[in-house]
């Protein structure tokens, strides 16, 4: 088997705590009350111990994307796997193994140089209850939602996920350029083993944040519109308008969370239940309706 889901993400912000305000107050995450020697905040979705960790740095972007393997044994395989394709694997001590709430983990770097943290033994967390009046994500054995990253060296790095790690393509969508003289934009679906429609998104451009974005999936549309409003009301900028993708018919809106880190709340995401009987799909629109996108000029 390979990767089962995503279990967490590491950002990095010059303040741990003012993020976690944030995600407390704009999208309804908790904060674990837990001491960190390095003094990084740990935010919950569900009642996993956290998804977010959020350590302190003085360059504020996106860190690393937790992945969860469902035993020891998948864990060791995939390690084996990819050291013999002479990918570099460095795991994690037991000390650190601790703050990520896991039985083991290691370290690497797919083609286009994102690091991946592959895990496995994740602990349970207490009852959870989220905060502004949310009443609930979509997550559990399907992970914490989606994310989105570059991919520059785009070939090599889908053959990383799908040859090594073990993704499956949900969908391969591809957009005309960002501007003249540049190549059409592509992004790969790709889907792990839990039935959400895509766990990992390879955008074909860089991004100095280190992610394009990260996805929160809510239980009910009004929690989605709830949340809108409170990134209008925090005076955070609204990138792409509320819309439903054509792949994953997930209605959502886009933000720029502090630190410029792309978000995406949706709700009502595509799932699928056997994969064996599922054929990826070839897009070349993102969306039924909606989504509008409004980036800002640089130096804005």
């Amino acid at each position: 088997m390979g990767i089962a889901r995503l279990g967490y993400v590491v950002l990095q912000m010059k303040n741990p705590d003012a993020w976690a305000g944030f995600a407390e107050t704009v999208l309804g995450f908790k904060r674990m009350e837990r001491e960190d020697a390095k003094g990084a905040a740990y935010l919950r979705m569900d009642e996993a111990p956290f998804r977010y960790m959020v350590e302190q740095g003085e360059e504020e972007k996106f860190l690393a994307a937790g992945y969860e393997l469902a035993s020891e044994a998948d864990y060791e395989a995939l390690i084996s796997k990819l050291e013999a394709a002479e990918v570099e694997v460095a795991r994690g001590d037991a000390q650190e193994a601790e703050r990520r709430a896991v039985a083991a983990f290691a370290v690497c770097h797919d083609p286009s140089g994102n690091t991946l943290e592959l895990c496995h033994g994740r602990e349970n967390g207490a009852p959870f209850e989220p905060g502004a009046g949310v009443s609930g994500f979509v997550t559990g054995d399907m992970g914490l939602g989606h994310l989105v990253i570059p991919a520059p060296a785009n070939e090599e790095t889908e053959a990383f996920y799908t040859q090594l790690c073990g993704f499956g393509i949900s969908d391969d969508l591809t957009l005309p350029p960002p501007a003249e003289s540049l190549p059409d934009q592509r992004i790969l679906f790709l889907h792990a083993d839990n039935p959400r429609h895509h766990t990992l998104g390879l955008y074909n451009f860089p991004n100095p944040t280190g992610v394009i974005h990260l996805m929160a999936e809510m239980k009910t549309m009004d929690d989605v519109g709830y949340c809108m409003d409170r990134v209008k009301q925090a005076g955070l900028h609204i990138f792409a308008s509320l819309g439903r993708h054509s792949n994953d018919e997930m209605v959502s809106f886009y933000f720029f969370a502090p630190g410029g880190i792309g978000i995406e709340i949706g709700y009502d995401g595509l799932t699928i239940e056997d994969w064996s009987k599922f054929t990826p799909t070839k897009s070349t629109s993102g969306d039924y309706w909606g989504h509008e996108y409004d980036f800002p000029q640089m130096g804005d």
